[in-house]
């Protein structure tokens, strides 16, 4: 396969643009509810500083939506877009062939830094 032919391939342009960790953990918890930002720092245990530049990633991409809730004091509630539910239908997809293929998960360190098993409960 060429160069050109990895490029135009949906696939590679997916992974590509959802591919981090700290993406996908981010989507992960977002994919059972909107949150604020300070509970994604909490919940994902990435610094402040990451979470806020893949929320603006994933906004760009029309993944995430941002919405301010209050300006006094001043709140921010982030959540899925059509094309990010869409999103986490697919990585359901991809943890249901994961538990398929995989015997288990914790057997062979496939977890996330928090040492729970990714997108499983979410399959």
């Amino acid at each position: 396969m060429t160069e050109k032919q990895v490029e135009i391939c949906p696939i590679v342009r997916a992974i590509r643009m959802i591919g981090s960790e700290p993406k996908l953990l981010v989507v992960r918890y977002l994919m059972e509810e909107g949150r604020g930002f300070n509970q994604l720092v909490r919940m994902t245990k990435l610094s402040s500083k990451t979470v806020s530049a893949v929320l603006k990633s994933l906004e760009e991409e029309g993944i995430v939506k941002r919405e301010v809730i209050s300006t006094r004091p001043f709140a921010v509630r982030y959540s899925l877009t059509e094309k990010g539910r869409d999103l986490s239908d697919a990585l359901k997809e991809l943890g249901a062939w994961m538990e398929r293929w995989e015997t288990t998960v914790k057997a062979t360190g496939l977890t996330n830094h928090h040492g729970e098993e990714d997108l499983a409960r979410y399959s």
